[in-house]
């Protein structure tokens, strides 16, 4: 593989891709709600999803003591330097945003690890899973970044986190698409339990929502911007299948917000 290849396949693996998205998503919250995020604010948006996939996805290693070797270590220095940041820049954060950042920081533990006097973890509940990411991504990219403006919940911002959770929720069925075949049956997935086909519909069902709150309740003036985002997702949710390509999910399906995050910018 060139060398090229070798970076963009890193990128992916590991949680580059997936993390700036997150941030991206928060730095929308912040321009639908006219504030700007402090630089401090806005490292914590990337490291913290950044810390917690890559958690989620290497903890095993750690505990059976065997690493992979590719790259791994360099992941390691990455991996701690971001956990020493994050620890310091969090004693910045109001009472109110250490709360939410802590809650987030539980549900990626109990995401992985067995709950005390269980076998199994969150994720091993039945049709948790999808809910329980789109949960995290909620409490990260919209209710981190109002809370560090001392924004109180209110009917607008309840409302702006359901319609992200709508979002997350379409934006994560490709995923749970492609692993259709590799997925315990005990999940219960989306596509497990209804097919593709239905869970595909059920999407798009869930994509007319997150339009009618963008159109009727917003804080945001980018309505056309939206539409196309959820238009866009639409077309990708239809086109998921089990047999993807290696990328399909994992860079252009999770390269959404990034994209909405550049047109909202151009079109500020």
């Amino acid at each position: 593989m060139h060398w090229s290849g070798k970076v963009f396949d890193g990128y992916i693996k590991y949680n580059f891709h997936v993390s700036i998205a997150v941030w991206a998503l928060a730095q929308i919250t912040a321009l639908d709600f006219g504030f700007p995020l402090h630089y401090i604010d806005q490292m914590i948006f990337f490291m913290a999803p950044f810390l917690g996939y890559n958690f989620i996805k290497f903890h095993l290693y750690f505990f059976k003591k065997e690493f992979p070797k590719s790259n791994f270590s360099i992941l390691l220095f990455i991996f701690l330097l971001c956990s020493l940041f994050l620890f310091t820049a969090s004693f910045y954060l109001p009472f109110s945003s250490q709360i939410l950042l802590f809650l987030t920081l539980i549900l990626v533990l109990l995401y992985c690890l067995p709950l005390p006097g269980f076998e199994l973890n969150f994720r091993g509940f039945k049709g948790l899973k999808i809910h329980l990411v789109a949960l995290s991504w909620v409490l990260i990219s919209v209710f981190l970044p109002l809370s560090t403006e001392s924004e109180h919940l209110s009917n607008t911002t309840i409302v702006y986190g359901f319609q992200r959770y709508l979002f997350v929720l379409v934006a994560t069925l490709p995923f749970e698409i492609r692993d259709l075949k590799l997925d315990d049956p005990k999940l219960s997935t989306w596509p497990q339990k209804w097919g593709i086909k239905n869970t595909q519909i059920f999407g798009g069902v869930l994509l007319l929502l997150f339009v009618f709150i963008e159109v009727y309740f917003s804080p945001s003036n980018h309505v056309a911007t939206a539409i196309f985002i959820a238009l866009l997702l639409m077309i990708l949710v239809l086109k998921a299948n089990e047999d993807q390509t290696k990328y399909f999910s994992s860079f252009w399906v999770e390269g959404i917000p990034i994209l909405w995050l550049i047109l909202r910018i151009i079109f500020l």
